[in-house]
């Protein structure tokens, strides 16, 4: 185990000490209160936790309705032992704010072993997840290291799946009319029920295409044209449509370049899988009073653990499934310890993040795709101030 962990660890410790003796006593120990309104075997109520870390520079609250635990006896066919709910979660810091409606979380008995996971203990369902930072400059540890595995795996990860993914740019002044379709899309319900017959369907023993559809690609049934691949097309549809706001002319920003992106599924090829069902991202920028903003919705998050191809060559059988989960217990327990996440599966119905003050040269995406860039110059030999010379020639140069 590493010094960090624990040191951490024995600091954790002392907070969960500190808050038990302030309930007790009702009052503050070590800068922590906890106040519970009702208490049973199965459950608390009306959750207020408030305390200040680093030499109380930062202050944090958190609230929760109710927090329910049940236990279960493991089946072969459900090897859960535990569930612990949590409903109106509510946290408030210094730094940023953080909500969600409920968060679910399964604790699995030997999920390996009844092969119901590829490793994972836990299984944590989050709805309605909501975060708002107040400024980039002092982004909370853990949406910075979130942020920095999300944008690691999007520029070296491997895209199995990408529907739909696109990029606008809109200046204020210069385009402050409304979105436009994109070109080749159509309304979703001419889509899936045209109101006039398709010219091919008129004529049952012409062999033509029509130019609007293609051999295959729909179903014809009493004159309704229903797309094959309905995924596709439904994913097609949705993509005409922002979840962030438009740049509308009372507006003061200057420049709002937005991303969207539809059934996206990565691999980091580190054992895990990442996929969102849909994703869109907007940043404003204001040069003139140096101000900018950051959002994005994602909707149908899942953070999955898989197996690595070496494990997949050859299907184990059930008792030396059973010695590799009993031999291998005692390491998922320290890993467990330095890394959490790493021993559990995560499901977000739909998170909102937004950042009320945004510097551009805090984006991730920027730090990370101008490190890679550096490193591929640097593995490949290239001058950098070479290609940026010759690039200004060939773009001044005459005829």
């Amino acid at each position: 185990m590493s010094d960090s962990a624990l040191v951490f660890a024995s600091r954790l410790l002392l907070y969960i000490a500190y808050a038990l003796c302030s309930y007790l006593l009702d009052r503050p120990i070590g800068g922590q209160r906890l106040r519970i309104g009702r208490l049973s075997l199965s459950a608390a109520h009306d959750i207020c936790y408030e305390g200040t870390l680093y030499n109380k520079s930062y202050s944090f609250t958190y609230t929760a309705s109710s927090v329910s635990w049940r236990l279960h006896v493991p089946r072969a066919d459900n090897p859960r032992w535990l569930t612990v709910t949590a409903n109106n979660i509510f946290y408030t810091s210094s730094t940023g704010d953080i909500s969600t409606t409920r968060l679910e979380t399964l604790l699995w008995f030997f999920p390996v072993l009844f092969r119901f996971t590829s490793g994972p203990w836990a299984n944590i369902t989050i709805d309605g997840l909501r975060i708002r930072v107040h400024k980039s400059t002092a982004t909370p540890y853990w949406i910075q290291r979130m942020r920095e595995n999300l944008v690691s795996t999007f520029l070296t990860g491997e895209f199995l799946r990408a529907d739909v993914f696109r990029t606008t740019v809109r200046f204020s002044g210069l385009s402050e009319h409304e979105e436009e379709k994109p070109k080749g899309y159509t309304d979703r319900k001419a889509q899936l029920a045209p109101s006039e017959p398709c010219p091919a369907e008129e004529d049952s023993d012409s062999d033509d295409e029509c130019g609007c559809c293609s051999p295959g690609s729909r179903d014809k049934s009493n004159g309704i044209a229903t797309y094959t691949h309905q995924e596709e097309a439904d994913a097609f549809a949705d993509a005409d449509t922002y979840k962030t706001g438009p740049l509308r002319p009372g507006d003061e920003d200057e420049v709002r370049f937005s991303a969207i992106a539809r059934r996206v599924h990565i691999n980091n090829t580190q054992g895990r899988i990442y996929t969102f069902g849909s994703i869109d991202s907007q940043m404003r920028r204001n040069w003139a009073a140096d101000r900018g903003s950051f959002a994005m919705v994602a909707e149908e998050c899942r953070w999955v653990r898989v197996h690595f191809p070496f494990e997949r060559v050859a299907a184990r059988s059930w008792y030396a499934q059973l010695l590799a989960s009993i031999l291998h217990f005692p390491i998922d327990l320290v890993r467990t310890f330095n890394d959490p996440t790493s021993s559990m599966n995560v499901y977000v119905t739909r998170v909102d993040v937004t950042f009320d003050s945004f510097r551009l040269r805090d984006a991730e995406l920027v730090r990370q795709g101008v490190a890679l860039m550096r490193e591929k110059a640097i593995t490949s030999n290239i001058d950098w101030s070479d290609v940026f010379f010759d690039a200004l020639v060939d773009a001044f140069a005459p005829g």
